[in-house]
């Protein structure tokens, strides 16, 4: 009876979970794609594809899996007809969303400057894909200047060598990211601790849109970027283990969400205040966090 019994368990089990496998390649050069955006629907699980990409989910339950990726098709697929590889079809860039021109480079503007002091918390994902953005609205003193030429983000890292992944947005027409203006992956790579990184656009001639830009910042679910951390438990002597991705990004206090998006399950939202429940630093309580970015221009 006990062996019966065991055997009901175990199938059960097996039924309700098991991991996926498999390579993402591109449906034209059958090469593969990288730190493709992975979800499974209407769930609070996902991951990255890494270098090779590869990637591996635990299925608990949903039917479909989501896959996102910069400059390919968003792809929507039966978790039962997978098998070892899934490909995705490159996107076709509309000509009006980037604009290409010769430059000068003789001037420069700064924009969203922020002292290393502002920043008084960083911020990483822990278990699935997440991507933070602000929005920055266009001036029209930006015309003598329209080109995006290096970001500087805030960065603290408790490894080596973790990476993370830029997106340059449009915005829609509920203000929220929209359409890729540059449809390749951004990577940048951070040492261990906290600095200043600056990632170089000046190859790129891309011009600040009109109605403005959205700039976000993905982690990327890779085994690369894990550290183990301990947290306190409230009102206890004990800690908990937690998995987090690094590198972790500096966030400002604001008093508005107005300029403040995040990428979560598929979607974006509204950035929500850090509350009092919530073990952050008093001058964010009640406040919106916006990402730590100063963007220079030049012509």
């Amino acid at each position: 009876m006990k062996k019966i019994l065991a055997i009901i368990i175990l199938f059960i089990s097996n039924f309700s979970f098991c991991q996926l496998r498999a390579v993402i390649i591109d449906s034209e050069t059958k090469s593969v794609i990288p730190y493709v955006n992975i979800w499974i629907e209407n769930e609070n699980i996902g991951t990255t594809s890494n270098e090779k990409g590869e990637f591996s989910i635990d299925i608990t339950s949903g039917k479909f899996l989501i896959l996102s990726s910069l400059g390919y098709e968003k792809k929507r697929i039966e978790i039962s007809s997978i098998s070892e590889k899934i490909v995705l079809s490159p996107k076709i860039t509309e000509l009006n969303e980037v604009i290409i021109s010769s430059t000068k480079k003789q001037k420069e503007i700064v924009i969203g400057k922020f002292n290393d002091l502002d920043v008084g918390y960083y911020y990483a994902s822990f278990d699935k894909p997440e991507i933070k953005a602000r929005y920055f609205p266009f001036d029209s003193s930006y015309s003598k200047t329209p080109y995006l030429n290096k970001l500087k983000f805030r960065i603290y890292s408790n490894i080596k060598n973790a990476k993370f992944n830029v997106r340059i947005y449009s915005i829609g027409e509920n203000g929220e990211p929209k359409n890729p203006i540059y449809n390749k992956n951004i990577i940048g790579i951070v040492k261990k601790g906290t600095e200043n990184i600056e990632l170089d656009l000046s190859e790129l001639d891309i011009m600040f849109p009109k109605n403005g830009v959205f700039i976000s910042y993905e982690w990327l679910i890779i085994p690369e970027n894990v550290f183990k951390a301990s947290f306190p438990i409230k009102d206890s002597k004990k800690r908990i283990e937690k998995i987090m991705y690094e590198p972790k990004v500096g966030l400002l206090p604001s008093e508005t969400d107005e300029n403040s998006w995040t990428y979560k399950n598929g979607k974006w939202e509204k950035v929500k205040a850090f509350d009092t429940k919530t073990n952050h630093p008093k001058e964010y309580i009640n406040k919106f966090g916006l990402l730590a970015i100063e963007m220079t221009l030049t012509n």
